[in-house]
């Protein structure tokens, strides 16, 4: 079965090559047969019957160019016999009528054996060979029984015929083989090629970034997450093969620090183009002479939320006995200034109560703020719509009751738009983005004023919300410690708000960041991540994923 298997078609370069092979030798042998003095010319020779059969061979072999031209040259085996079944009678008549039965002319059979042996199944190229050494054999012992033909053309007829089976078994026996080492290449190649194709896969939909670098900063391999993760180059153009590392000049400097000390923890690495804190790695690999870098970007968010998981356990325990140390005594001095109060006091001793209260209130709210912080549970994050997350957020801050008559506007035109979040989580960094807008609008213009507008990252294919207040805006000085914990430029408050909202975006795959214009305008962006990237893919994520 096999063999049937690999013989259904002759290889069509072979069977071109043995055509043009036929087409030479039979136009030669014409030529030769019309010269006065042939050389293949012997006693008892027939020139007409040769120029004959040479002439009907010559036919053949131009007959069969097109017919194998338009099968493509994958004729069938039939014809393959028929064409190999001409070659040896046409030859034999040739060597019949030369009158050199057993001369050096008889060689031209081995070649149409051979042929036999490679385009033909076992039986079939057997029995080429067969009816090829059958022609001479029975010529020469008829003439040996019947005429006075010698003993010498018999065996010399007989051990040609040896010859030729011999030929046949040979090219058989090598054709197998051929085609056996001819499958296994092809499926090693087949293999190869799907190995490639699979490396390329995981390769290019890895989370982590990898860029492959040589000595001149040329970029030879980069997978799309690295693309992604940096950003567009100054010419707004994703970093692309063949292309120099210097376009991102930061990262330059990283790897010359890593090549001073290999042993050093890079810091986390925020590029010009892109909000997403990364953490940089590098490897070098060492071929021959010719020695590659390895750039390995990460999603530090990822890193972060477990740090943070680590953080908040080790926090929580912390907070929870220090809870029991101050609040007890602070409710004791805010119970005590209560009473102080309602008694008979002159109006300086009524300040003093009022501080005491005033701060305890104060320390109570840090006390609250920090527990809060320290008992965030894991996000169940799940695709969540954008505007009806932005919706309820601005019912709760209107039912607090904290502002009058505030004004939230809310974009409406990507009402579609879905990312992964923890929903409850999401609300609680709303409401704090919100009220602090309206908190710094107010103080400035007297109206509590917060716009939110969607907008969409193109070049990461990520959705984007952006609010935006008409407060005093952040100081030069300030804008890399709004994010700090504690940090406040206001008389009330423990400046926890936007560092908690910023925590729950991070545990959230999601960044949380100020976008600084001058020290009167700018505002604040939160990038989501893309759910096909960050989460299963299920039915429900699959059905809630933004069409945008």
């Amino acid at each position: 079965m096999q063999e049937a298997s690999r013989r259904n078609h002759a290889p069509p370069r072979l069977l071109k090559l043995y055509s043009s092979y036929r087409l030479f030798l039979s136009a030669l042998l014409l030529w030769l047969g019309h010269l006065d003095s042939s050389p293949i010319f012997f006693d008892d020779s027939d020139s007409g019957l040769f120029s004959t059969a040479a002439a009907a061979y010559l036919i053949a072999s131009l007959l069969n160019l097109p017919l194998f031209q338009l099968l493509r040259w994958r004729p069938n085996e039939t014809l393959l016999f028929a064409m190999l079944l001409v070659d040896v009678v046409a030859i034999n008549l040739m060597l019949y009528s030369s009158g050199a039965m057993a001369g050096s002319m008889g060689y031209l059979l081995m070649v149409t054996v051979a042929a036999s042996g490679t385009f033909l199944k076992t039986r079939l190229a057997l029995s080429i060979a067969a009816i090829a050494s059958f022609i001479p054999v029975s010529i020469a012992m008829s003439e040996f029984l019947f005429s006075d033909g010698g003993q010498t053309e018999a065996v010399r007829s007989g051990v040609f015929g040896i010859l030729l089976f011999a030929t046949a078994a040979i090219f058989i026996y090598l054709t197998k083989r051929l085609t056996l080492v001819q499958a296994l290449a092809e499926s090693e190649s087949r293999a190869a090629t799907r190995l490639q194709h699979i490396n390329d896969l995981v390769f290019n939909k890895m989370l982590t970034g990898i860029i492959v670098f040589d000595s001149d900063f040329c970029i030879e391999q980069l997978n799309e997450r690295a693309s992604l993760l940096l950003g567009p180059s100054d010419s707004q153009k994703l970093l692309a093969r063949h292309e120099s590392l210097d376009q991102v000049a930061e990262l330059l400097t990283y790897y010359h620090d890593w090549k001073a000390n290999p042993q050093r923890q890079l810091p986390t690495f925020i590029c010009k183009n892109s909000d997403i804190p990364l953490q940089i790695s590098f490897s070098e690999i060492h071929s021959n002479s010719v020695v590659d870098t390895i750039l390995f970007i990460e999603d530090a968010r990822t890193l972060s939320q477990h740090a943070q998981q680590l953080k908040n356990s080790s926090l929580g325990a912390l907070t929870s006995s220090i809870a029991h140390e101050i609040r007890n005594p602070l409710g004791a001095i805010s119970h005590a200034a209560q009473l102080l109060q309602e008694s008979q006091l002159d109006q300086a001793d009524q300040q003093l109560v009022d501080v005491m209260l005033r701060h305890s209130n104060r320390m109570d709210n840090l006390v609250q703020d920090v527990l809060q912080l320290s008992r965030q549970q894991a996000p169940q994050i799940s695709v969540t719509n954008i505007f009806a997350n932005c919706m309820l957020s601005k019912t709760q801050v209107q039912e607090s009751n904290l502002f009058n008559n505030p004004q939230i506007e809310i974009d409406t035109s990507a009402q579609s738009v879905n990312a992964p979040f923890d929903s409850s989580q999401l609300q609680q960094v709303l409401v704090n983005l919100i009220s602090n807008a309206l908190r710094h609008s107010e103080k400035k213009t007297g109206q509590p004023w917060v716009a939110i507008r969607f907008d969409y990252q193109t070049d990461m294919n990520l959705a984007m919300l952006k609010i935006y207040d008409r407060g005093e805006g952040v100081s030069d000085a300030n804008k890399h410690k709004i994010f700090e914990p504690f940090f406040t430029t206001e008389k009330q408050g423990v400046g926890l708000g936007l560092y908690i909202a910023r925590e729950l975006c991070e545990i959230n795959f999601a960044t949380l960041s100020y976008v600084y214009k001058s020290a009167s305008e700018g505002y604040f962006k939160i990038v989501f991540s893309d759910p096909a990237k960050l989460l299963p893919r299920n039915a429900d994520n699959e059905e809630n994923r933004s069409d945008h």
